[in-house]
């Protein structure tokens, strides 16, 4: 009997009838352990891994490494009395290899959340035996999983590119980790399985490696020039690198137009869907971030990045309680879920809930510490909790973190305007200089440097600025601020004349419509409320933004705030 059940067996699992082996694989155990006599290792053995598998294939984790667990003490046994056996068994089943039972227990192992398990598995297999993905997995493990070990990651990583130089994940992962680009180059480069015609590749790793090193705008052109140059023309992965790196610089509606292609391409673009949700909301695309969370509705298995659009969606519509029911379920699906980090980060901050937000934002640090958005998250927790020195610290880490980009010039700025030391308020000026020389178009620059220019009894610099500017782009805050202009002075023709044409480019403009209604009443005073202007120009990136930076700069407890001069041994780092 227990020579016929076990061919049937073996039958069901070379037809890969796993759901029919797993019954006939028990009843055929329980038959070999009430008749010893008949009972042999090699059967039983066989058995364990037949019945291990099917487990695997079905999913069933939790059985799948007791099965498998057993057939390695088994084999460790057979082993030592010198069975001759386990050769022709693993030569017969290729997947019964020690090597293959290890790494789908590690795999299990995995997916069961027991990580050190899984660690400790592979840790049995020597180094000269382990092949490129047990190396992966190894890597995975260490680097993502519970028990972080960067060091064995990059090593890990490093031998899975001397096998395969063309694994395109673990090259990024390594430049994640940061290891030198040139140095990640050389490994593929020597690796002795290279293959021919890869001129591309050595592009690839310095676009990704300026990516993960925050030169975010240089990886886009980078990645723009493998578009343009090679016959990956319009491939929705290299595409949706190209939204992604403008997405992280601050460059919203043109990662629009490359997420939106990208997801055009191949609309199963799971990579594309996070970023293209936050950049409609920052573009106040509302309608297009609703469909693109409707679409999602007909899936019926939802991951993390999925849940993540649905909770963004909803945030975007002021729904906060389901954003973040949604958002959490994003990060239970993946921990690493960077978005659905932030997006609680940003949400905890709108509601005043500050040591959560510091948590998430240093979770999102943990997992991105190239992003841009932790670093300003993390700057408005500790001006709303009053942490002055943590919050000079995270603005100045920003701007060396961040050198070639003009958002942290800008938030530094923001930092010193709020200061009561008039050399802080000299210097601000100096950093959104900077800003501008980087992007002369960056809005919220303009709009600052053109504020701080009326203050300081600058007009015509101010007006000349705007002017400068419109002629490229006619945005209607620019227009509103020079009717401010304009109203300063008394040239009321002049200012309804720039009030209209904001009007005009954006009826709901509410500045402008304020403008025009103290044009109506007369003229002869400014609102109090516009000694600053660039909170009437919409942060594209925060609403939050100004909101915690008036309540800070106007609280009287901190009226003092950053009146210390730390910003000058930055100022002479990177201005000077």
């Amino acid at each position: 009997m227990e020579s016929v059940l076990f061919a049937n067996i073996k039958k069901l699992y070379a037809n890969e009838l796993y759901s029919c082996v797993i019954p006939a694989a028990s009843l055929l155990s329980t038959l070999l352990q009430n008749e010893r006599n008949v009972a042999t290792p090699e059967m039983e053995y066989q058995v364990l891994l037949f019945s291990g598998n099917a487990h695997y294939y079905e999913r069933n984790y939790r059985l799948a490494t007791k099965q498998y667990e057993a057939a390695l003490l088994m084999r460790k046994t057979m082993l030592r009395f010198k069975n001759t056996q386990i050769v022709s068994i693993e030569i017969t089943h290729e997947q019964f290899s020690e090597l293959e039972t290890r790494y789908r227990l590690a795999k299990c192992y995995r997916e069961l959340g027991e990580d050190h398990k899984a660690i400790s598995t592979l840790h049995a297999l020597p180094l000269k035996t382990r092949t490129p993905k047990v190396n992966m997995l190894l890597a995975q493990l260490c680097h993502y999983g519970q028990n972080v070990d960067n060091a064995e990651a990059v090593a890990a990583y490093k031998e899975v590119l001397g096998d395969c130089p063309m694994a395109l994940a673990a090259i990024e992962a390594l430049l994640m980790l940061g290891v030198d680009g040139i140095e990640v180059n050389s490994l593929v480069v020597n690796a002795s399985t290279v293959p021919k015609h890869i001129d591309w590749l050595s592009n690839w790793i310095k676009a990704h490696a300026q990516l993960y090193g925050r030169d975010h705008l240089e990886a886009s052109k980078t990645f723009q020039a493998i578009n343009d140059t090679t016959k990956f023309h319009q491939n929705s992965y290299l595409l949706t690198l190209i939204g992604k790196s403008l997405y992280y610089y601050g460059r919203y509606m043109q990662a629009q137009q490359y997420l939106e292609t990208a997801l055009m391409v191949n609309p199963h673009n799971t990579d594309a869907l996070m970023p293209l949700a936050v950049v409609y909301e920052y573009n106040q695309k509302l309608p297009e971030l609703d469909k693109l969370a409707a679409q999602i509705g007909n899936i019926k298995e939802l991951n993390s990045e999925h849940w993540f659009v649905v909770a963004e969606s909803c945030y975007a519509a002021g729904q906060i309680v389901k954003a973040i029911s949604f958002a959490k379920k994003a990060i239970e699906l993946d921990e690493r879920n960077i978005e659905a980090q932030l997006l609680r980060g940003r949400i905890c901050l709108q509601l005043k809930q500050g040591v959560e937000a510091i948590s998430y934002f240093r979770a999102a640090q943990c997992i991105a510490s190239y992003r841009f958005e932790v670093y300003k998250g993390l700057y408005h927790c500790y001006v709303n909790r009053k942490r002055r020195d943590e919050a000079q610290a995270m603005c100045a880490l920003a701007v060396r973190y961040f050198r070639n980009s003009p958002r942290s010039y800008v938030m530094f700025a923001r930092v010193l305007l709020h200061s009561s030391n008039p050399l802080a308020k000299k210097s601000a000026k100096k950093f959104l200089a900077k800003a501008l020389e980087i992007d002369e178009h960056y809005a919220v620059a303009v709009a600052l440097m053109a504020d701080v220019c009326q203050a300081n009894g600058e007009t015509q610099e101010a007006s000349a600025m705007l002017k400068k500017q419109v002629l490229s782009f006619p945005n209607p805050s620019y227009f509103s601020m020079l009717g401010d202009l304009r109203r300063t002075a008394r040239d009321l023709d002049g200012a309804l004349e720039y009030y209209t044409i904001a009007l005009s480019l954006e009826p709901n403009d509410r500045h402008a419509l304020k403008g025009v209604k103290a044009l109506t009443r007369g003229g002869d005073k400014q609102d109090q409320d516009t000694s600053l202007m660039i909170s009437r120009l919409r942060d594209e990136e925060w609403q939050i933004d100004e909101e915690a930076e008036e309540s800070s700069s106007h609280d009287e407890d901190d009226s003092d705030t950053y009146s210390e001069p730390f910003w000058q041994d930055l100022e002479s780092e990177v201005i000077n």
